[in-house]
């Protein structure tokens, strides 16, 4: 039970620096090209999560030296090497950490030493009791938020009750129906994935222009168009899971408004003003932002993003002047070998470089 506690701790600890080395990727990215509310910002956002499940897909491998001290080994030096180089694929940079031992050297992570200061100062059980304890509160995250999912599939079914049906839109091979409901108080949002649709509250109608009431519909159908849910709902899970890892809300935080940017700009996209999409914003949140919201995506879930998002509509960003094609190149070459250098560094998860 211990050796299977001191391996669930170990593979728990590493999580976070292998997060936090995709996450310096990520940010690297965006702060040398900028990306705007595009997929290829979405796709960048995740970076830090496949990151994370790559690593976790290693596992601890055979040679590291975690197995050896299960069985008592103890380490005589240590040391740590750094450096970028070339491997067969490609860019390297290469942190490796690794122990020497009765004339051997294995490779270990920072999960290891973490492992062998809890045994060492606190007691030989530290380790399995933190990693057992992190894993309860996972799991009981992602088991409430099974349930907070459940309930909204309830409240949903007696929302669409007695609801009328608006119009139909056609998103690809998809009809999305756009209902109206009087029993729903909150703010509209898009559901769904095979039978999509879009659920207002009748209340909220009356109260938009036509121009308004197209830029909600056309912000809930791009939600559709890149199907954000299906996309959101296995990320939110992961969030849950990793919870304990610095880094995780503000990179999920900065997700959801890149999700509700696209969006807006999609309605921008189909011919709605952005004078509308700004008003229709203030309008969604003046009549229901105090109302229930669903547990991932809305046209507006908080006052946190609503700002940013008006201002945004109203005071785009003028394009940047074009710079020399041979600079741009440059940089993207150096930027790619240090983003494909970083994501491959031994020491953050249990990779061991071949």
């Amino acid at each position: 039970m211990r050796l299977f506690g001191d391996a669930l701790f170990d593979l728990m600890f590493n999580v976070a620096p292998s997060f936090w080395v995709g996450l310096a990727a990520t940010l690297l990215i965006f702060r040398v090209f900028k990306p705007s509310q595009g997929t290829a910002a979405v796709a960048l956002l995740l970076l830090p999560f496949a990151k994370v499940l790559w690593d976790l897909r290693i596992g601890i491998p055979a040679a590291s030296f975690f197995w050896a001290s299960e069985r008592g080994v103890r380490q005589q030096l240590g040391q740590f090497q750094i450096g970028l180089g070339l491997n067969r694929w490609g860019p390297g940079l290469h942190g490796q950490l690794t122990s020497l031992h009765g004339g051997q050297s294995s490779p270990q992570s920072a999960g290891d030493l973490a492992l062998r200061a809890l045994r060492f100062k606190v007691g030989t059980n530290a380790a399995s009791v933190v990693g057992f304890a992190l894993l309860a509160v996972s799991l009981g995250k992602a088991a409430l938020r099974c349930y907070r999912l459940g309930v909204f599939q309830l409240l949903k079914v007696r929302w669409c009750q007695g609801c009328s049906e608006l119009e139909t839109r056609r998103v690809g091979w998809r009809q999305v129906r756009v209902y109206s409901s009087a029993t729903y108080r909150g703010v509209p949002f898009a559901g769904g994935l095979w039978r999509p649709y879009v659920l207002l509250p009748s209340r909220l109608a009356p109260q938009l222009t036509p121009s308004e009431y197209e830029a909600v519909i056309q912000h809930e159908l791009a939600h559709i168009r890149h199907w954000d849910i299906a996309l959101l709902v296995p990320v939110e899970y992961l969030r849950d899971l990793f919870w304990y890892v610095p880094g995780v809300k503000p990179l999920m935080l900065r997700l959801h408004a890149l999700f509700e940017q696209r969006a807006d700009e999609a309605a921008v996209a189909a011919g709605v003003p952005r004078a509308d999409i700004a008003r229709a914003l203030l309008a969604v949140a003046e009549l229901t932002l105090n109302g229930m919201a669903p547990p991932l995506l809305a046209m507006c879930r908080g006052r946190t993003t609503l700002r940013g998002r008006v201002e945004r509509l109203l005071a785009p960003k003028e394009p940047t002047r074009a710079q020399q094609r041979w600079f741009v190149l440059a940089r993207a070459a150096l930027v790619t070998w240090l983003v494909l250098g970083t994501l491959q560094a031994a020491a953050c998860g249990n990779q061991i470089p071949h």
